[in-house]
């Protein structure tokens, strides 16, 4: 008797598993909760259908590169010219993060930290969209340092 009470246990167990499995295949994702939602959100994209653009488009960038890169004066005597790399994060809000050098210059490490310096002192940007909706977006910009 206690063992055909053990199986009737393990023949509920096993019918309860398969209707929860078969619950979790059939949810589709506007059902689950909002943890998927805040996952997705943390999600970083490459592209996207409308990329993320510096406030007045890329005339704008270039003129605040310009006006606020500031070329160091150990790396102009060292006659360090070249173009840096630089990869980073534009939030969904429009907000810059995560700024790392992906490419930098030989022995460049004065010019590579001004560049870092400058895209991380950038304005918000408008952020890019994916399916309508605000999305966190990688981007890439070359810094050029030129002597003159």
């Amino acid at each position: 008797m206690y063992s055909s009470k053990i199986s009737v246990v393990n023949i509920i167990l096993f019918f309860l598993i398969l209707v929860i499995s078969a619950k979790a295949q059939n949810t589709d994702k506007d059902s689950l909760p909002d943890l998927v939602d805040e996952f997705e959100s943390t999600e970083v994209l490459v592209v996207v259908e409308q990329m993320p653009e510096f406030p007045g488009g890329p005339k704008a960038l270039m003129t605040y590169l310009t006006n606020n890169l500031k070329y160091p004066q150990e790396a102009r005597k060292m006659g360090l010219e070249g173009r840096v790399y630089i990869k980073f994060i534009v939030t969904k809000l429009g907000k810059i993060e995560n700024v790392k050098v992906i490419k930098g210059i030989p022995d460049g490490e004065l010019l590579e930290k001004e560049a870092v310096r400058v895209i991380s002192s950038m304005p918000d940007w408008n952020p890019g969209k994916q399916e309508g909706k605000a999305a966190n977006v990688y981007m890439t910009l070359p810094v050029n340092f030129k002597l003159n």
